[in-house]
């Protein structure tokens, strides 16, 4: 209990492993440094706080390590041509999250 509200620990955590990120409290869930270290080491998009899945900076880092990823960002940047292309370069099924828009343009679905 106590360490998952320790934030160096909670640092350590996340750099190792992404994922570690789903023990930690709710205040570094929402702590824009802790969560763009923890989707840099993949698959932390979906336990960060709501309000960092519109952050442009977060959401290219996440889909650049896991295009799939994309499917918990928020609906603006699934519109977003940069992150998409990052997206569906990293992982081609990540083209099912993309906005319907995005999924007509040419250099995307190719």
């Amino acid at each position: 209990q106590e360490l998952k509200n320790d934030r160096d620990f909670v640092l350590a955590a996340v750099t190792l492993n992404g994922n570690a990120l789903r023990f930690a409290s709710q205040e570094f869930k929402n702590d824009r440094e802790i969560v763009l270290i923890a989707v840099k080491t993949r698959g932390a998009l979906h336990h960060a706080n709501p309000r960092l899945l519109s952050d442009r900076e977060i959401v290219l880092a996440a889909v650049s390590e896991d295009g799939r990823a994309l499917e918990y960002a928020s609906q603006q940047l699934k519109n977003d041509r940069e992150i998409g292309i990052a997206a569906v370069t990293r992982n081609g099924f990540a083209l099912e999250y993309v906005s319907q828009e995005l999924r007509n343009d040419r250099e995307i679905v190719l």
